[in-house]
């Protein structure tokens, strides 16, 4: 449906003249001369914001990471001190390498060689 208003019709008046207006120009670039700081500020606002809730993400993820390691290396250490003890190396020299105890009997010194 179109209105009077839609409708193109020549000017029938010839001394009248389109002019811009100048007042408007300058009331939009006022709006955009707020606007667009205010703008900026709230986008680099929301940006920093964001980074801080993906570094605190990361960094929980660390430290579950860390503390999953810690846990680890003492278990190891553990494990490591079982393995080690004194007596569980002489049986295992005894019956799987078939070491025997140390005796001076068996030692050749090398001055005996020569």
């Amino acid at each position: 449906m179109k209105s009077t208003y839609s409708i193109r019709q020549p000017v029938a008046n010839t001394y009248l003249v389109r002019e811009r207006d100048r007042r408007l120009r300058r009331d939009l670039l006022a709006v955009l001369a707020l606007a667009l700081p205010l703008s900026l500020a709230v986008l680099a606002y929301l940006w920093i914001s964001s980074q801080l809730w993906a570094v605190g993400y990361e960094l929980r993820r660390l430290e579950k990471t860390l503390a999953a390691q810690v846990e680890r290396e003492r278990i190891l250490r553990v494990e490591v001190a079982q393995l080690s003890r004194h007596e569980r190396v002489e049986e295992r020299a005894r019956h799987e390498l078939n070491l025997r105890e140390f005796s001076l009997e068996r030692v050749v010194f090398a001055e005996e060689l020569e």
